[in-house]
């Protein structure tokens, strides 16, 4: 019977450990094609947007007044444990243009 005790406790320590790394010790990484804001918020210095009822919080205050909900956008978004997805990547549908330019 102390023997069973102890296989069950190392059972849940074990659950436990799983469940808290995989939420919250992996930064988990997704990305949307060709999606519309609904809707953009922000409240004192966090600003936020609205794509299919999800809210995504964008770091960069002048990005965030860039965009155009009635413009398609590709993003790529991370998160971890219960955070708000926080923007990584974001760039108009369709825009294949490189960063800096090109001739």
């Amino acid at each position: 019977m102390r023997v069973a005790k102890w296989l069950l406790i190392i059972f849940f320590a074990l659950v436990g450990g799983y469940y808290l790394y995989t939420n919250y010790g992996m930064i988990h990484s997704e990305e949307l094609t060709s999606v519309q804001i609904e809707k953009k918020d922000h409240k004192d210095d966090a600003y936020y947007i609205y794509v299919d009822g999800d809210k995504y919080k964008v770091k960069n205050k002048n990005i965030w007044m860039l965009l155009d909900k009635e413009k398609n956008y590709d993003l790529t978004y991370e998160w971890y444990g219960q955070t708000t997805p926080t923007i990584k990547q974001i760039n108009q549908t369709g825009d294949h243009d490189t960063v800096g330019g090109g001739h």
